[in-house]
């Protein structure tokens, strides 16, 4: 499992974040490719996750599944799991 943070890349853009940070993850099905989370300097080792995509982008062999959580302001909060189709 991969973790990344779109919103290193384009900033908090208020109710379209979620569908922004979707839209720049569902690429993945196609190019196998997950983008990092730019801009960490020094990650705190306590902050550190197993699979956190932070320096380079990462390539894989499979992506079946993308989980996109969004936390903005004042509660727009949201969850949403894309599974790809296999025909």
């Amino acid at each position: 499992m991969n973790i990344n943070n779109t919103k290193s890349f384009i900033g908090h853009c208020m109710g379209a974040a979620g569908a922004l940070e979707l839209a720049g993850n569902l690429p993945s099905f196609d190019d196998l490719i997950v983008h990092p989370t730019i801009n960490v300097d020094e990650l705190d080792p306590q902050c550190a996750l197993p699979g956190l995509v932070s320096t380079s982008r990462g390539r894989q062999k499979r992506v079946d599944a993308i989980l996109n959580n969004s936390f903005g302001m004042l509660g727009i909060n949201s969850a949403l799991i894309i599974i790809r189709h296999r025909t």
